[in-house]
């Protein structure tokens, strides 16, 4: 009963792992087995610890566990500095042969190695794990001749048996509910992005039915009208070409790089928006270092610039608004960094904004953002934003040199 009862104190670390990977992908950060190799050392110090309320002859049964867990994960290792720590103590606590004891765990690894690389069932390694158990032990009661009880230790055997069958059982199930979770997101994912796909059509059909509504109402013979009607109408259709050309380009990303001026870009970009800056009655300042080439889509990093210094203006209020952009290269980087002292963002909105068809416009389509970041990745540069609500939004582009 003990030694069940130890079985589970050592899976528990395993248990609070599973749900840490659950977490981490409900959270969509970033993947690492530190967690599971600290799981993993923590299982054998429990088992080393409790090992004290089961009899001499099952602590092997028990201390084997968090070995079979890591290489049941795929921590070879972790494993074998388990298996180092359990080979000493099993020769120095336990009182088996050492000799015994540096040829079982030897065997356990070469099994493993043997699963791993085959792609075998787990009920390989384990059923491997029992009959090396089994050799073990009459191996050490063979040449130890000592108090060792072949009965306790086949017991000890077949609880071991037991415990592991069930633990795989249970590793295999939450693999499987893990991946039923992340079923069930895509599904959903995908559903909002139908969802979405509706919104654009609404959106397109929208300004589809002003223009139809102006053009029923045209009259070439009301001057004054025509002209407030034509006004109207070149407004509409561009609204739908923007939108028609937002969804293209994030459908389909094609960057063609080559050696570029980095300063003539900016230059560009800066005539294409001053008028935006005047109009929106908003401050700017270009601080751009002298003479940078990078190697790049001269038109997509434009596009990207123009977007995001677009946003800043657009989050500036009026009276006292701010837009300074600064641009310089550090190792093999060209880093821009757009500033604004705007509304800001709160943590939900910046959490999102590199999300497809995210938007707090009324009129966006919330896939500009994500655009600018396929283009940039496409050139293997990044694309990361800080923000402070009611004080400013700063937004960090790398691009490769």
């Amino acid at each position: 009963m003990f030694l069940v009862i130890n079985g589970i104190v050592v899976v528990f670390p395993i248990l609070v792992y599973t749900f840490f990977i659950v977490y981490e992908e409900n959270m969509k950060l970033e993947k690492s087995n530190i967690m599971l190799k600290i799981s993993l050392f923590i299982s054998m110090y429990l088992a080393l610890y409790f090992k004290k309320y089961v009899g001499l002859n099952y602590q092997i049964s028990c201390l084997i566990l968090p070995i079979i867990l890591s290489y049941l994960y795929n921590e070879g290792k972790v494993a074998l500095i388990l298996s180092t720590l359990l080979c000493l103590h099993s020769c120095f606590s336990l009182n088996y042969n050492i000799y015994t004891s540096i040829i079982f765990f030897l065997l356990l690894y070469l099994a493993y190695k043997k699963y791993s690389k085959s792609n075998m069932s787990s009920k390989f390694l384990i059923n491997s794990s029992i009959v090396l158990m089994l050799i073990y032990f009459v191996a050490n009661l063979i040449i130890s001749y000592n108090d060792i009880v072949m009965l306790d230790e086949i017991i000890s055997l077949i609880m071991y048996s037991l415990i592991i069958y069930a633990i795989n059982y249970g590793i295999n199930e939450s693999k499987n509910i893990i991946s039923l979770h992340m079923n069930l997101k895509e599904f959903e994912k995908e559903k909002n992005i139908k969802l979405n796909l509706f919104k654009i059509t609404h959106e397109i059909k929208n300004p589809l039915t002003v223009v139809n509504g102006y053009l029923s109402m045209f009259d070439v013979t009301d001057i004054e009208k025509s002209k407030r009607y034509i006004s109207i109408l070149k407004n509409e259709v561009n609204r739908t070409l923007n939108l028609l050309s937002d969804f293209m380009e994030f459908t389909k990303i094609k960057v063609v790089k080559k050696e570029c001026n980095f300063n003539d870009l900016i230059s560009d970009v800066k005539e294409v928006l001053i008028p935006f800056f005047v109009k929106k009655n908003v401050s700017y300042s270009f601080c751009v270092q002298n003479n940078i080439i990078v190697n790049m889509d001269y038109n997509r990093i434009k596009q990207v610039i123009i977007n995001v210094i677009k946003n800043a203006v657009e989050a500036c209020r009026e009276s006292n608004g701010m837009v300074t952009t600064t641009a310089f290269t550090e190792e093999d980087y060209l880093i821009i960094v757009v500033k604004d002292n705007g509304i800001g963002m709160d943590k939900f909105v910046l959490d999102n904004i590199l999300v497809p068809f995210y938007t707090t416009k009324d009129n966006g389509t919330g896939l500009g953002v994500s655009l600018s970041k396929e283009i940039l990745e496409a050139h293997g540069g990044t694309i990361n934003y800080d923000s402070v609500k009611e004080k400013y939004t700063t937004c960090k582009i790398t691009i490769p040199l």
